[in-house]
């Protein structure tokens, strides 16, 4: 089953190597370096040519680059933690627009500081006479006629009608799955691919001619020119400068034969609600609403895409999505929502809750227990645009079936960014797995929390990405999910720190499938991994997974081909730095650091612990090197990092 590799070599390469100050990524790195010194491998190995298959026009170059050098994945993953960190919108958005460029892609056609805008109000009467609502109210005003509404033109220009409505209806369907397919016949379910794949050459043909880096680089200075004028408000109404009475009391006197369309705030479209339970139903251009518990039956017009602006300042509310492309959802064009205070219930179906459809989707909440549901294509989700869901702080619930969670669809960068309380995860239960992935057993697919997808083989995927910074979180996915992707895609779950669990059945937990990426890296905390196979660091078909664990006493459950697993010229990687951890498997055969021999070059499975007292069920054991019986598979457990190189962990990453 497993061969010591002999102990000489672990006194030469494995003495002396620690360091004070160095971060984890150095001590990583250097164990990588050993154990695959050991397999007679470089890190130079840990690379996939891009012409296994052909070059298609919509393959982004973070992608391209780090399927060339796949252990780049975790200096990835770092970047990701350290641009949203801090919480700064205008960091996170420039961080995911950056990686949204084309591999063949020049310029991007942007300013360099793209935040640093003056946007000026012209041809619109004041109705209101309080100079801070109004200049909230100019700057939304602005930002529609003067940057979104124009790079929306700008963005479309090349397209026919024809083939906007395919946008609309053709790509739509392919995205959306149907739960009358798991009682379909395969003949009849055979039919319905062969109609979608027409769909995709279809859409091929005139895909390149949309611009959509204009109307992102628009919705990106508007969701943060908006953000600050709401803060300024919010604070002084907070402070008590402006009280909302007065603001909605004081208004100016109306010419006569002037329509009141004309005046600031009043224009079609456009709502003003004060501070009791107010009721919005439409479909709108602009809401703000300064109080209590409202309710909003939202729907959206895709045949007249527009910009949304959606601004409640306080309540517990309750947003319903009556038509897709609702709540925070910038179809063809920019959404976004802004909740500041309150316990809130965001009830979407598809495309909404932080959803870019050919366009921008924002949903910022600020604070409060909220809850997000949805269908598809929701909460942090892309495709060709951006899609982000910004939640500051409080336990959230966020359920959706597919799509969703950080998913990230053909040039689109789809994420969830959390920081604050002990938030569930959960994805899938509603579209049955009608392919046979996981043997007999009745499954349901995900593809969801972290995901990122291409539509194989004529469309190259994007990515998908949570990044969690705080709390004691739960994910539950069932088939691919947490941080797994299908297609020249990326997919990235990024934990800071708290006792999470981690709960999926297979593709998942730092999964690569079918020349793709997948990385799960949680920096802290005891955390509970468990699944059945395919996952925690695995790479199958040219893809490369990788688990990352750099703190705390961690426990690991799976059957087969996890753990450090390689298949069909994969890689497959499992990290963990410090922590007394559990490893436990049912099938030894390809756990655990296996490569098994597949076409031209085999595939590589690499397993490393570098601290702890550890206990295993499968090949491992505590201090000690192991080699599998496969083509360039092994692992170890050596103290790569000694008790005094080790960083010394705050204790709220062991919170209650």
């Amino acid at each position: 089953m497993k061969t010591l590799i002999p102990f000489i070599l672990v006194l030469v390469f494995a003495t002396g190597l620690s360091a004070q100050g160095e971060p984890d990524s150095v001590y990583e790195r250097r164990a990588v370096e050993h154990l695959m010194a050991l397999l007679n491998l470089k890190l130079s190995d840990f690379s996939f040519r891009e012409d296994y298959t052909k070059i298609d026009s919509f393959r982004l170059r973070t992608i391209s680059d780090l399927m060339r050098n796949t252990y780049g994945m975790i200096e990835f993953a770092d970047r990701l933690g350290d641009n949203c960190r801090g919480g700064d919108l205008a960091e996170a958005l420039k961080f995911m627009f950056d990686n949204l460029k084309k591999s063949q892609q020049v310029g991007r056609g942007r300013p360099d500081e793209p935040y640093a805008v003056l946007i000026e109000t012209t041809g619109m009467n004041l109705y209101y006479n309080t100079l801070e609502f109004n200049r909230l109210l100019s700057k939304v005003h602005a930002c529609f006629n003067e940057l979104i509404i124009p790079a929306q033109k700008e963005t479309f220009s090349g397209l026919s009608d024809r083939q906007m409505e395919f946008l609309v209806n053709e790509f739509r369907e392919i995205i959306l799955e149907d739960t009358a397919d798991a009682s379909r016949p395969v003949d009849e379910i055979d039919s319905l691919a062969k109609v979608e794949e027409e769909y995709l050459k279809e859409f091929v043909e005139f895909g390149t001619g949309i611009k959509k880096d204009r109307l992102l680089d628009a919705g990106m200075i508007a969701a943060v020119e908006i953000l600050s004028e709401i803060d300024i408000l919010f604070a002084e109404i907070e402070s008590g400068e402006i009280t909302i009475s007065r603001i909605l009391s004081d208004t100016a006197a109306i010419p006569r034969r002037t329509g009141i369309a004309s005046y600031l705030g009043k224009a079609p479209g456009w709502k003003i609600g004060g501070t009791g339970n107010d009721y919005h139903k439409g479909d709108y251009y602009f809401i703000i609403d300064f109080g209590g518990d409202d309710r909003y039956d939202l729907s959206y017009d895709p045949y007249n895409p527009h910009p949304v602006v959606i601004i409640d300042l306080s309540g517990d509310d309750v947003y319903n999505a009556v038509t897709d492309f609702a709540i925070g959802s910038g179809c063809l064009s920019v959404g976004l929502l802004y909740d500041i205070e309150g316990d809130d219930t965001y009830n979407g179906g598809n495309f909404s809750c932080g959803s870019g459809y050919f366009g921008f989707g924002m949903l910022y909440d600020k604070s409060g227990y909220d809850t997000y549901r949805g269908d598809t294509h929701c909460q942090g989700a892309a495709s060709f645009g951006i899609g982000l869901v910004m939640d500051m702080d409080g336990p959230d619930l966020y359920s959706a079936a597919l799509f969703s969670q950080g998913f990230g669809l053909t040039e689109g960068f789809g994420m969830i960014a959390d920081y604050g309380g002990a938030d569930y995860y959960l994805s899938g239960n509603k579209y049955k797995e009608n392919l046979g992935l996981a043997g007999d057993d009745a499954r349901f697919l995900s593809l969801s929390q972290g995901f990122g997808y291409g539509l194989r083989p004529y469309l190259s995927g994007g990515i998908g990405a949570i990044a969690d910074f705080e709390g004691n979180d739960i994910y539950i996915s069932d088939i691919y999910g947490q941080a797994s992707s299908y297609w020249w895609a990326l997919g990235i779950l990024y934990d800071e720190r708290g006792m999470d669990r981690y709960l999926s059945h297979q593709y998942a937990q730092g999964a690569g499938i079918h020349m793709s990426l997948g990385i799960l890296a949680d920096q802290a905390g005891d955390d509970f991994y468990r699944g059945h196979g395919l996952m925690q660091g695995c790479g199958h078909d040219y893809g490369c997974g990788m688990a990352l664990d750099r703190g705390g006493d961690d426990i690991y459950q799976s059957r087969g081909l996890s753990q450090g697993g390689g298949q069909a010229n994969g890689f497959g990687v499992l990290i963990n730095d410090r922590g007394d951890d559990a490893y436990f498997v049912i099938d030894t055969h390809n756990t655990q650091g296996y490569g098994n021999p597949r076409r031209d070059f085999g595939s590589i499975g690499l397993f490393i612990d570098m601290a702890g007292k550890d206990l295993y069920a499968g090949n491992g054991s505590d201090n000690s090197y192991w080699k599998t019986r496969s083509k360039w598979g092994g692992g170890m457990d050596w103290e790569f990092i000694t008790p005094d190189s080790a960083v010394v962990e705050d204790n709220d990453s062991h919170e209650e």
